[in-house]
């Protein structure tokens, strides 16, 4: 059984990192077992980072490439009845996801001080048990510190309020528009793009924040649904 260093739930989500809730989902939708430690320890995170896993005696990091791992070495592969069109849309779309909404979705949470506040006391009571507590809020300020200058690396975060916004409502609405009326974004059997989605919607609408950004998405009713049906499918015990 290999074990999974994630964060522990929290708002009914498996968990508040977009990464950690994908690769748990993505486990369950592969029937792979695994036990949780919810330390988050960073210090021996391979990345630097959750999730990662321990798996035959070795730390593995980066929920992207722990699946690709699964893949090679284990033949597990929740795309392997797409076609390689369908494939190429999948990757896109989850590129798009990881790579552009991540930050949207970061954004809503460091970028506006109403939202920080709430998210910095959540932050410090998912580590209070395995940080001192004299260090808790050095460290989440440094977590804030880090992603404001990730984030203007990126490029996002040299774009205003309303702009940030305009990006993110287009992102959204292209995954609606694929989605369609369809149970799964590929079809009628969840894929890996399912598990990605399911993450990043579930982690805008769910914690208790307050932007356009995430009004726009509770209007896009099929996401909505799309994010109910897999907690009930795969989360059960947090619908």
């Amino acid at each position: 059984m290999i074990t999974l260093y994630t964060t522990q739930p929290f708002w009914g989500l498996a968990s508040p990192s977009p990464a950690c809730m994908k690769l748990e989902t993505w486990l369950r939708m592969a029937k792979i077992d695994y036990q949780i430690d919810p330390s988050a320890n960073l210090a021996i995170a391979p990345k630097g980072k959750v999730p990662f896993i321990a798996y035959q005696g070795q730390l593995i990091g980066d929920s992207t490439l722990i699946i690709e791992m699964f893949k090679s070495q284990e033949g597990i592969d929740l795309d392997a009845d797409l076609t390689a069109y369908e494939k190429a849309i999948s990757v896109a779309f989850r590129r798009m996801i990881k790579e552009n909404i991540y930050w949207g979705c970061g954004y809503v949470r460091y970028g506006v001080e109403e939202n920080w506040q709430i998210y910095r006391e959540a932050l410090i009571s998912m580590i209070k048990d395995s940080v001192p507590i004299e260090q808790c809020d050095l460290m989440v300020e440094g977590f804030y510190k880090i992603f404001q200058e990730q984030i203007h690396a990126h490029g996002l975060g040299r774009h205003n309020d309303q702009e940030i916004t305009q990006i993110m409502m287009a992102d959204f609405q292209s995954l609606s528009d694929f989605l369609g009326d369809k149970p799964f974004f590929m079809g009628d059997k969840p894929t890996t793009l399912d598990a990605t989605a399911y993450a990043y919607i579930a982690n805008t609408i769910k914690p208790p924040f307050k932007h356009p950004i995430i009004d726009f998405v509770l209007n896009l009713d099929n996401l909505c649904q799309h994010s109910d049906r897999m907690t009930q499918e795969f989360f059960s015990e947090l619908a």
